[in-house]
């Protein structure tokens, strides 16, 4: 018989035993689906919490700082030169001819998170009355808009579906009295969902501020964007940087994306060896329970190759039940699912993202529980290859 027939008749004949042996073989499955889910989890995390962050990047729009500063909340620009900034070239202009710039001040607001009712802050944002024309993927879906001079905000639709107290018409204590929710946004997929914003002056008027930490502009188109920096340098009373948005979001965002993706290599890493050592004690009591059974196919002219790659073969069968398992759990339970941590504009605030789990995860954690099935059967296969054909029927 030749050696692929000896195989498929081999494993064919392992796979119709597994009831025998369903303790050991669960064991596998188990652990690998373990693996498959948590890693998957972790996963998507650090996929959801990066794409919620880069979401907001266009490249026809810009972000103003002052010189140095890494993040927002580190710049200050004064009014003097925000207006300056206002009137510079590549900016792109409404159909009134006026300037699609927003100066912004970050700050934060306390609230109370609905799953737990745990305190937890969220960025508050005063913006300018350009600010949703800056930004064309945000839109006022309920309520109103606010009104400047007066103590109103608007939330963010992802802030909202997590935080208490943020409905329309409910109240928020900040700084110089309570400010009532007039409405709602959404928009985009990204962390601005995530923030509450009210008028930029009246914020500055209630925390007595002088200055503004940030400016975005709409740029006439991305090549723009070298003009403008060209005319800002030009000025010596100017000290700013200009960035593109796409850039500074992932200049921002390296930080946290590091931490996350070493948590997810580490855990899956601990969790890995223990499904490896489970697949290797498995398929190490299964070839022991077959000894007699291995002799024999020895014996009548199966070949020590066949009978090892026919382990090995079911070892990663069992694997790939327990990735189809534990895809299956983390998807049902987790994807799509809402979360908030710490990670918003100001880094003390939540940032609201969705799990996400793409094919691109799902196929690694798939490949890597098929890794675990060979690497924990190949021990045994070797065992079972070199079995002493003798002694193990004298044995018995």
């Amino acid at each position: 018989m030749a050696l692929p027939a000896q195989i498929l008749a081999v494993t064919a004949a392992n796979v119709r035993s597994i009831p025998l042996r369903l303790g050991n073989s669960l064991v596998i499955v188990v652990g690998v689906a373990g693996v498959v889910a948590v890693l998957i989890l972790v996963f998507s995390m650090f996929v959801g919490f990066r794409a919620t962050l880069q979401g907001d990047g266009r490249p026809d729009r810009a972000l103003i700082f002052t010189r140095g500063a890494s993040t927002e909340y580190e710049s200050s620009l004064s009014r003097e030169t925000v207006a300056a900034v206002t009137n510079a070239p590549g900016i792109q202009h409404d159909e009134r001819d006026r300037p699609m710039v927003s100066a912004e001040v970050i700050l934060v607001a306390p609230v109370a998170r609905k799953r737990d009712n745990s305190d937890v802050f969220v960025t508050l944002r005063g913006v300018g009355g350009e600010y949703f024309a800056v930004r064309p993927e945000l839109k006022l879906v309920s309520g109103r808009m606010f009104r400047p001079g007066n103590q109103e905000l608007l939330v963010g639709g992802s802030a909202g579906a997590q935080f208490a107290g943020l409905d329309v018409g409910q109240q928020i204590r900040l700084q110089d009295g309570d400010w009532t929710v007039v409405g709602t946004f959404a928009g985009g997929n990204g962390s601005r969902e995530s923030e509450v914003i009210a008028d930029a002056l009246t914020v500055m008027s209630a925390y007595k501020l002088d200055s503004f930490n940030t400016m975005g502009v709409l740029l006439e188109s991305p090549d723009a964007i070298a003009r403008l920096r060209q005319a800002l340098a030009g000025d010596p009373t100017l000290l700013v940087d200009v960035r593109a948005e796409p850039e500074y979001l992932a200049t921002a965002s390296a930080g946290v994306n590091r931490m996350l993706r070493l948590v997810a290599y580490t855990i899956g890493a601990i969790m890995a060896l223990g499904a490896l050592f489970a697949a290797l004690n498995s398929m190490s009591s299964a070839v022991a329970a077959r000894t007699v059974e291995i002799a024999t196919l020895r014996a009548i002219g199966f070949s020590p190759g066949a009978v090892a790659v026919s382990v090995l073969v079911e070892s990663l069968l069992l694997a790939l039940l327990g990735a189809l398992v534990g895809v299956a759990v983390a998807y049902a339970a987790f994807h799509g699912t809402r979360i908030s941590t710490l990670g918003g504009a100001v880094w003390d605030s939540q940032l609201v993202y969705s799990l996400r789990i793409t094919p691109t995860v799902t196929a690694s954690a798939v490949l890597l529980a098929c890794g675990l099935g060979l690497l924990g059967g190949i021990v045994p296969a070797a065992r079972a290859a070199r079995s002493n054909i003798a002694d193990a029927l004298h044995a018995n």
